[in-house]
């Protein structure tokens, strides 16, 4: 799986831009398998980070994301296809990598309209961290209230890491396999 965190300037895909994306390779068993993964940070000028909404300038203020956006000598394109390099080193074909994340219909959308090579290249399927805990939060109260607590530093880093973390969490404590399955495992049709 593929957890590619962006953080954007704000969630309007139409007007905000991605401005740090990071994305971390696991196998079906969630382990890492590189360990440095890809980080890079994409510039903008000071107007389009003033431009932010207040939770952006706050958040990316106070971790040094918009001062570093602002220093950053990287472009979109250059990013994109970095990215790229470093996806089809480490997954082969194309269509194979799945991208995983939490609330990741935003970052398939912000992809798709700012590295839309990177989003060709991945499966069309997609892992939602997120939508599990709405589920879960539905059908097993009680359990997801044990969900280890997220830090929410809101960096691409360690967004994908607790991601990461929280999908694992899943795994073993609530998609276990029964012990026996049923005699009939197929949905019966209506």
């Amino acid at each position: 799986m593929i957890d590619c965190g962006p953080l954007m300037t704000g969630l309007d895909y139409d007007n905000d831009h991605i401005i740090e994306i990071c994305c971390v390779l696991t196998d079906k068993d969630l382990n890492i398998i590189e360990d440095k993964g890809f980080e890079s940070v994409i510039h903008y000028p000071k107007d389009t980070m003033d431009k932010m909404g207040a939770w952006c300038v706050k958040q990316h203020g106070e971790s040094g994301l918009t001062e570093k956006v602002i220093k950053s000598t990287n472009t979109l394109a250059e990013v994109e296809e970095k990215l790229f390099k470093y996806l089809s080193e480490h997954i082969g074909r194309s269509n194979r990598g799945v991208l995983a994340g939490n609330s990741v219909h935003i970052d398939r959308i912000f992809l798709t309209k700012e590295f839309p090579k990177v989003i060709n290249y991945l499966h069309y399927r997609q892992v939602d961290v997120s939508t599990i805990r709405e589920v879960g939060n539905r059908h097993n109260p009680e359990l997801m209230s044990k969900v280890p607590e997220k830090k929410h530093n809101h960096t691409a880093r360690d967004d994908i890491l607790e991601s990461i973390d929280e999908l694992r969490w899943y795994y073993k404590n609530y998609l276990i396999a029964p012990r026996e399955l049923p005699s009939d495992t197929k949905l019966q049709k209506n």
